[in-house]
């Protein structure tokens, strides 16, 4: 919501500043028209106290509906998850308060959340596709197959299959020894932050952050966290992506996720994770994905609705 109001706020302002040059340089400095341009500048000054009026409107509009989602959430959410062992992924630029108010709605869905593993910024570094491929190749479980495509694939097959089971919860597994190992290997190398998980997970939610800067090397950290994103999904029982709108963007994670039509056909998508009724939808789109289906949710671009 601050996000929100500073965005909307400094487009206006700069908007107004903007509307006061061109009419002091078309017209009170330059021709003696004066008084006309006062005029304009007093119809601007209008304009701009008008605009950050609705700002503050639409501000206040998204605090009541936050309000309100936080107060009805145990409600929506009793026993969507009764029973289920969740796993929270951090994803690089992922909010704190974003994951607790996450792990929060799991808990009141009546899920178990095993823990949570903490991506570093570092994995999608391009030196990283190397580390990540010695490491894949050295924790791989005996006749697993790894993927032939690069290092960031083979890590992320690696890291999430020694994370999820898609038993876990049944009573019939075993957890793996690589449950704490494999996970204790990638956080020796920095690409992962030190963690602990009680147990194997069945399902994961990954909580992302903002877009990937724009540096000419956007497309390949945004392909590396999405290979990592597509591998939670695929190695587990079912796995949700969510965001702030800005991770819906072309490069935000999210929206990459939407982008790939394999990808998008898979993994459940939200891209409002930053209000309580946005994670609300997360875990309603959770249980979704644990009875088999998908969906893609919030308000930006073409989505199924606000939730499933």
């Amino acid at each position: 919501m601050i996000n929100f109001r500073y965005h909307v706020v400094s487009l206006v302002g700069v908007l107004f500043a903007l509307s006061i040059g061109l009419v002091l340089g078309s017209g009170l400095l330059s021709s003696g028209t004066g008084t006309a341009a006062a005029v304009q500048v007093v119809d601007l000054q209008a304009e701009t106290a008008l605009l950050r009026e609705r700002v503050a409107a639409g501000e206040a509009s998204l605090e009541f509906a936050d309000a309100f989602g936080a107060e009805t959430q145990p409600t929506q959410l009793v026993e969507a998850l009764t029973g289920r062992l969740v796993v929270v992924v951090a994803m690089p630029g992922a909010d704190d308060q974003v994951l607790a108010g996450t792990r929060e709605a799991l808990g009141a869905a009546g899920a178990t959340v095993v823990g949570t593993v903490e991506i570093d910024p570092s994995w999608s570094d391009a030196a990283s596709e190397a580390v990540l491929d010695s490491l894949a190749a050295q924790l791989v479980s005996s006749g697993a197959a790894l993927p032939e495509t690069d290092g960031y694939d083979r890590g992320a097959v690696v890291l999430a299959s020694a994370v999820l089971d898609p038993a876990a919860g049944s009573g019939n597994e075993a957890d793996s020894p690589d449950q704490q190992t494999t996970p204790a290997a990638f956080a020796e190398s920095g690409l992962v932050a030190p963690g602990e998980l009680r147990r194997a997970a069945e399902l994961a939610v990954l909580v992302t952050g903002d877009p990937v800067t724009d540096d000419g090397e956007a497309g390949r950290r945004l392909g590396a966290l999405t290979s990592l994103a597509a591998a939670f999904d695929a190695q587990g029982a079912g796995a949700v992506l969510a965001g702030p709108p800005e991770s819906a963007s072309s490069l935000g994670l999210v929206g990459a996720v939407r982008a790939d039509p394999d990808l998008a056909a898979a993994l459940s998508t939200v891209d409002m994770a930053q209000l309580s009724s946005g994670r609300t939808s997360t875990v309603l789109a959770l249980a979704e994905q644990a009875d088999g289906g998908v969906g893609h949710y919030g308000a930006v671009g073409q989505v199924d609705g606000p939730l499933p």
